[in-house]
Protein backbone atom coordinates (compact mmCIF):
# COMPACT_ATOMS: atom_id res chain seq x y z
CA UNK A 1 0.00 0.00 0.00
CA UNK A 2 1.44 3.33 -1.05
CA UNK A 3 1.41 6.06 1.58
CA UNK A 4 0.45 9.61 0.72
CA UNK A 5 3.27 12.07 1.19
CA UNK A 6 3.20 13.93 4.46
CA UNK A 7 4.91 17.25 4.92
CA UNK A 8 6.11 18.77 8.13
CA UNK A 9 6.78 22.46 8.19
CA UNK A 10 9.56 23.81 10.36
CA UNK A 11 8.98 25.74 13.52
CA UNK A 12 8.70 29.49 13.32
CA UNK A 13 11.54 31.19 15.14
CA UNK A 14 10.13 34.29 16.77
CA UNK A 15 12.14 35.46 19.74
CA UNK A 16 12.89 32.49 21.91
CA UNK A 17 12.18 32.84 25.59
CA UNK A 18 12.91 30.48 28.41
CA UNK A 19 9.76 29.01 29.87
CA UNK A 20 9.30 29.07 33.58
CA UNK A 21 9.04 25.77 35.39
CA UNK A 22 5.59 24.22 35.54
CA UNK A 23 2.83 23.46 33.11
CA UNK A 24 2.21 25.42 29.95
CA UNK A 25 -0.99 26.16 28.10
CA UNK A 26 -1.13 24.97 24.51
CA UNK A 27 -3.53 25.49 21.67
CA UNK A 28 -4.02 23.19 18.72
CA UNK A 29 -5.95 23.93 15.55
CA UNK A 30 -7.19 21.83 12.67
CA UNK A 31 -6.91 23.99 9.56
CA UNK A 32 -8.16 23.55 6.00
CA UNK A 33 -5.69 24.98 3.46
CA UNK A 34 -6.98 25.76 -0.01
CA UNK A 35 -6.60 27.90 -3.10
CA UNK A 36 -10.28 28.78 -2.90
CA UNK A 37 -11.22 32.04 -1.23
CA UNK A 38 -14.07 30.28 0.58
CA UNK A 39 -14.22 26.96 2.37
CA UNK A 40 -16.63 24.25 1.23
CA UNK A 41 -17.70 23.97 4.87
CA UNK A 42 -19.88 26.92 5.93
CA UNK A 43 -18.89 26.38 9.59
CA UNK A 44 -15.21 27.06 8.85
CA UNK A 45 -13.90 30.50 9.84
CA UNK A 46 -10.74 32.15 8.55
CA UNK A 47 -7.81 31.56 10.90
CA UNK A 48 -6.57 34.42 13.07
CA UNK A 49 -4.48 37.00 11.21
CA UNK A 50 -1.30 36.05 13.10
CA UNK A 51 -1.63 32.35 12.20
CA UNK A 52 -2.52 33.17 8.57
CA UNK A 53 0.56 35.41 8.28
CA UNK A 54 2.82 32.70 9.69
CA UNK A 55 1.38 29.98 7.43
CA UNK A 56 1.59 32.24 4.37
CA UNK A 57 5.27 32.80 5.16
CA UNK A 58 6.00 29.07 4.83
CA UNK A 59 6.74 27.42 1.48
CA UNK A 60 3.18 26.04 1.55
CA UNK A 61 1.78 29.59 1.49
CA UNK A 62 2.30 29.95 -2.26
CA UNK A 63 0.28 26.80 -2.95
CA UNK A 64 -2.53 27.33 -0.45
CA UNK A 65 -3.07 31.04 0.21
CA UNK A 66 -6.31 30.60 2.21
CA UNK A 67 -6.56 28.96 5.63
CA UNK A 68 -9.79 28.09 7.45
CA UNK A 69 -10.11 26.81 11.00
CA UNK A 70 -12.18 23.71 11.47
CA UNK A 71 -11.52 23.34 15.18
CA UNK A 72 -9.43 24.91 17.95
CA UNK A 73 -8.75 23.35 21.34
CA UNK A 74 -6.75 24.61 24.30
CA UNK A 75 -5.24 22.28 26.87
CA UNK A 76 -2.63 22.05 29.59
CA UNK A 77 0.71 20.53 28.59
CA UNK A 78 1.72 17.77 30.99
CA UNK A 79 4.25 14.91 31.23
CA UNK A 80 1.39 12.49 30.54
CA UNK A 81 -0.05 12.45 27.02
CA UNK A 82 -3.07 14.66 26.42
CA UNK A 83 -5.35 13.27 23.68
CA UNK A 84 -7.23 15.92 21.72
CA UNK A 85 -9.88 15.01 19.17
CA UNK A 86 -9.95 17.76 16.56
CA UNK A 87 -12.48 16.01 14.31
CA UNK A 88 -13.92 12.55 13.66
CA UNK A 89 -10.85 11.87 11.54
CA UNK A 90 -8.07 13.82 13.28
CA UNK A 91 -6.62 13.27 16.75
CA UNK A 92 -3.41 14.59 18.26
CA UNK A 93 -1.63 13.46 21.42
CA UNK A 94 0.86 15.81 23.06
CA UNK A 95 3.09 15.39 26.08
CA UNK A 96 5.81 17.48 27.68
CA UNK A 97 9.22 15.81 27.49
CA UNK A 98 11.05 18.73 29.15
CA UNK A 99 13.48 21.32 27.87
CA UNK A 100 10.81 23.17 25.82
CA UNK A 101 10.21 19.98 23.82
CA UNK A 102 6.98 18.13 23.14
CA UNK A 103 6.25 14.66 21.86
CA UNK A 104 3.49 14.85 19.27
CA UNK A 105 1.56 11.91 17.86
CA UNK A 106 -0.84 12.66 15.01
CA UNK A 107 -3.59 10.25 13.94
CA UNK A 108 -5.69 10.48 10.78
CA UNK A 109 -8.65 8.15 10.32
CA UNK A 110 -7.48 6.21 13.38
CA UNK A 111 -4.05 5.51 11.88
CA UNK A 112 -0.70 6.85 12.98
CA UNK A 113 0.33 9.65 10.61
CA UNK A 114 3.37 11.04 12.42
CA UNK A 115 5.14 10.83 15.76
CA UNK A 116 8.14 12.82 16.90
CA UNK A 117 9.74 15.05 19.50
CA UNK A 118 10.02 18.71 18.57
CA UNK A 119 11.14 21.88 20.35
CA UNK A 120 8.24 24.22 21.05
CA UNK A 121 9.38 27.35 22.91
CA UNK A 122 7.01 30.21 23.57
CA UNK A 123 6.35 32.30 20.46
CA UNK A 124 6.75 29.42 18.00
CA UNK A 125 4.24 27.32 16.13
CA UNK A 126 4.63 23.70 15.10
CA UNK A 127 2.83 22.86 11.85
CA UNK A 128 2.03 19.32 10.71
CA UNK A 129 0.00 18.49 7.66
CA UNK A 130 -1.02 16.21 4.87
CA UNK A 131 -2.91 15.88 1.63
CA UNK A 132 -6.65 16.34 1.27
CA UNK A 133 -9.01 15.74 -1.67
CA UNK A 134 -8.58 18.04 -4.63
CA UNK A 135 -6.08 20.86 -4.48
CA UNK A 136 -6.28 21.23 -0.70
CA UNK A 137 -4.41 20.23 2.45
CA UNK A 138 -5.12 19.88 6.14
CA UNK A 139 -2.85 21.29 8.80
CA UNK A 140 -2.56 20.80 12.54
CA UNK A 141 -0.86 23.61 14.44
CA UNK A 142 0.41 23.65 18.00
CA UNK A 143 1.45 26.78 19.87
CA UNK A 144 2.07 27.83 23.44
CA UNK A 145 -0.42 30.33 24.78
CA UNK A 146 1.16 30.92 28.21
Amino acid sequence: MRRKPIFIAALFLLGLTVLSAGAADLETQLIWATRDSTSPNPRHRPVDADVARRLAGLPLGWKWPHFFMENRRSFLLAPTAQRIDLSRKCTVEVRDVGGNRVEVTLFGNGRLVWRGVQPLPRGEILVLGGNAPGDNAWLVTLKRTD
